[in-house]
């Protein structure tokens, strides 16, 4: 059986002279080189040009062909970078490839099959990058081109599964002004593609997914084409995208930490020619939280619990970016003031450093087209704003909590501010308002802002009063109207303050604080039931680089507190609406205790000033000057006497007159009483006159002159003038301490203790028919 099975063969098969032989031969050939030589001639070939012309190592663990289904498989491949760095690396590649090529004259692949592939791209602080490398390296060898631009090429399915790309990004940082790396990784990433003539003008449908490694994932199902120049369309689709591998991006700009925070995108995605990114749909970042760099704050600097778009419109053709109204939840801010008088958001900026050039891309980015930017509006939910201040002698902080409200459209391109409405609680207890018009890309333009504050407790707020003016605040509450704006870079700023029941606490040093007695303006200012207004302009110029509104604002308040101490009773007159009434001065006629009717006037503002006043008290020292008042009180002594030598006679007379010719015998019995050496005779010879010869006696002179004596003989000691200012004294108090008899403050009385009674004091007068008292004003 086998001997005949071997002559069959040999005189029907391996006979030379049969085509038979030949075709076998052909076919074993064939089958040898498809299955064996081809496969690892080209893998010796694809290794030894790599390494000849591009200085690289490829691997390919395993290539099979099978020629008689046109398909390839290709496994464990990777590409290196000459420092070992690998480039690309894939698990395996299948191909398959169709005979129908011959007759669509385009090579046609039933699929293309990619498992596992691997992309590492670096970029270096030069700019270079690893691919831009292989580039250069490849454009030096010679590339065999078509006449008719891409070949032609159709692929039926494209699957690319299991696949993961990352990209290394080296950059300066404020975090790492050495240098750190940004890395960006994806894996999980698939993709999809059917019917691609991908030497046609033609799209076809794609479809891919992928996770960032950081967390997060995405998708995208759209139309691609590659041919006469790249385009893709469709709908995108992003999940959660962890921002962190953003943040030393970030840190170029600003020394923040992103501690959380995540992207989200549904829309429509499109890149070509005409334009290289549009994106049309809604967005969110959710749990957002920007820290300060190694600040080890708990509170962020910004961040939010969700932000919502409902439609985002970008477009970088025509260099734009739209939305609808942007709704912010549970919102968060802080600003600090440092030690040394410096922000958070101040040291929060990177600067460039003295010398350093901008990158290329900044120089683009500065010739380019500004960005046009128009957002609906923006809505803040139960948001918060904290403020501390490190640089005062006590530290001081206070937030916003339940922060609502909205600002209207923001845009870059228009005229007309934006609308402000936000309103909060401040403490338990107290309301934030904020509210007007804001320019938000120039806001220095034209501004108007009003800030309102109701029922804040005034003692958290010590830490002002103390850089201030070196005082705690032991009780009270407060209301401000702050109003600011800015028109051209001017400010106009007006502080409307009401202060309830405001008691100041202890003093404490404070090298800044102004010397002012601050006791004794809240008395001033503090009206009966309690209160003070103040209303505060500020005015400056945002252009003056020594310009500071804090510096303003204190300054504008310290002026007002030293007008109004300085000169305390102009302020009580203009309260009182008494004019240029000079409250301070209370004048007396010369040697009297008593008031005349305009001085009565005049005490009785006063009154009515210490019942609006309650916190005010007076010092009345009594004045007595023994040039005016002497002379006057030696006359009333005179007159005193002769009433009691009268009197001691039996007569009585209502209104002695010490130069009636009635009284003339009294007084020169009080004349010789003082003079007893002077004889009223030879004082008689004085005032006889010899007018045409005749004598006659100028009786009128003669009194006169007794009285002048009289009266110069009379004795004033220091006990004297110092009854007459105390009785002057109490005068003034006896009359303050009066009920009025109409109007307002008719059932009101002064407290005793308010109109304090001090030690009478000499004063010089400036004439010599009435002395003044100047009134003392005191905190009760």
């Amino acid at each position: 059986m086998l001997l005949r099975l071997w002559e069959y063969l040999r005189h029907r098969w391996i006979n030379v002279r049969q085509v038979r032989l030949w075709v076998l031969v052909a076919v074993a050939l064939y089958t040898l080189a498809g299955f064996f030589l081809v496969p690892w001639f080209a893998g010796w070939i694809a290794e030894d040009k790599v390494r000849e012309n591009l200085g690289r190592e490829l691997r390919i663990g395993d290539i099979d062909f099978n020629p008689y289904t046109f398909t390839l498989e290709v496994t464990d491949f990777a590409l290196s970078d000459p420092d070992g760095h690998e480039l690309v690396a894939f698990d395996r590649l299948f191909v398959n490839y169709t005979l129908v090529s011959l007759m669509d004259q385009a090579w046609t692949f039933q699929q293309i099959r990619l498992e596992g592939p691997v992309i590492q791209e670096e970029r270096f602080a030069s700019g270079e990058t690893r691919f831009t490398r292989l580039k250069d390296d490849a454009a030096g060898e010679p590339e065999a081109r078509g006449k008719g631009g891409m070949p032609a090429i159709v692929i039926r399915h494209l699957d690319v599964i299991d696949g993961a790309i990352s990209f290394a990004d080296h950059l300066t940082t404020a975090s790492a002004p050495s240098g750190t790396t940004a890395t960006i990784a994806v894996q999980e990433f698939a993709l999809s593609l059917d019917d691609a003539a991908l030497h046609e003008n033609t799209g076809s449908p794609v479809h891919f997914t992928g996770q960032l490694k950081a967390g997060g994932a995405f998708s995208f199902d759209g139309e691609m084409r590659l041919w006469p120049a790249f385009e893709i369309n469709g709908g995108l689709r992003v999940e959660a995208l962890a921002l962190s591998p953003a943040e030393p991006y970030l840190q170029q700009l600003a020394r923040l930490a992103i501690k959380g925070g995540s992207l989200s995108l549904d829309g429509r995605l499109s890149v070509s020619d005409d334009e290289p990114l549009s994106f049309h749909g809604s967005a969110s970042v959710d749990e957002l939280n920007l820290a300060a760099l190694d600040s080890g704050d708990t509170e962020p600097v910004a961040g939010w619990l969700a932000m919502k778009i409902e439609q985002l419109d970008l477009s970088l053709a025509q260099r734009s970016i739209e939305t609808s109204r942007v709704s912010i939840e549970g919102g968060s801010g802080r600003v600090i003031i440092h030690q040394d008088k410096t922000t958070n958001f101040n040291r929060l900026l990177v600067t460039r450093a003295e010398g350093e050039e901008p990158t290329p891309e900044e120089n683009a980015g500065e010739q380019a087209t500004p960005l046009r930017v128009s957002i609906a509006g923006i809505v803040l939910t139960d948001s918060r704003l904290q403020f501390a201040d490190h640089s005062l002698p006590l530290p001081f902080s206070t937030r916003i909590d339940k922060l609502n409200g909205q600002i209207s459209t923001l845009a870059s391109d228009t005229q007309t501010p934006a609308e402000v409405e936000l309103e909060g609680q401040v403490g338990e207890h107290a309301l934030a308002r904020i509210e007007g018009t804001i320019h938000a890309w120039q806001p220095t333009r034209d501004t108007n802002i009003t800030l309102t504050f109701r029922n804040l407790v005034v003692p958290n707020y010590s830490p002002y009063t103390v850089a201030f003016a070196g005082r705690q605040i032991a009780e009270g509450r407060m209301d401000l109207d702050l109003g600011y704006r800015l028109a051209h870079g001017k400010l106009e700023g007006s502080n409307a303050i009401v202060l309830h029941d405001l008691q100041l606490g202890e003093k404490v040093k404070s090298p800044d604080a102004m010397d002012l007695p601050l006791s004794l303006a809240v008395a001033l200012l503090k009206d009966s039931e309690g209160v003070i207004k103040m209303n505060i302009p500020v005015t400056g110029d945002l252009g003056d680089p020594h310009f500071e509104l804090g510096g303003a604002v204190r300054s504008a308040i310290g002026d007002a507190i030293g007008n109004i101490v300085s000169a305390p009773f102009r302020f009580l007159a203009e309260l009182l609406g008494a004019g240029e009434e000079d409250l301070q001065r209370i004048a007396y006629p010369a040697g009297r205790s008593d008031l005349t009717p305009p001085q009565s006037q005049r005490v009785g503002l006063l009154r009515k000033a210490l019942v609006k006043r309650p916190a005010l008290a007076l010092e009345l020292a009594g004045p007595f000057d023994l040039d005016v008042d002497g002379p006057a009180l030696k006359r009333q002594r005179a007159v005193e006497q002769l009433a009691e030598w009268l009197h001691d006679h039996g007569r009585e007379i209502s209104s002695p007159d010490l130069t009636s010719e009635p009284t003339q015998d009294a007084m020169e019995a009080i004349f010789s009483s003082a003079y007893p050496e002077t004889h009223l005779d030879e004082v008689r010879k004085q005032f006889i006159r010899k007018p045409e010869g005749r004598s006659a006696f100028d009786a009128v002179a003669y009194r006169a002159h007794l009285a002048e004596e009289v009266i110069a003989a009379q004795p004033v000691t220091d006990a004297d003038l110092t009854a007459l200012g105390k009785a002057r004294a109490t005068t003034v108090r006896n009359y303050l301490l009066a009920k009025a008899s109409d109007g307002p403050e008719a059932s009101t009385a002064i407290e005793p203790e308010r109109v304090l009674l001090a030690k009478p004091r000499e004063v010089d007068s400036d004439n010599e028919e009435q002395v003044v008292m100047e009134v003392v004003l005191a905190v009760n």
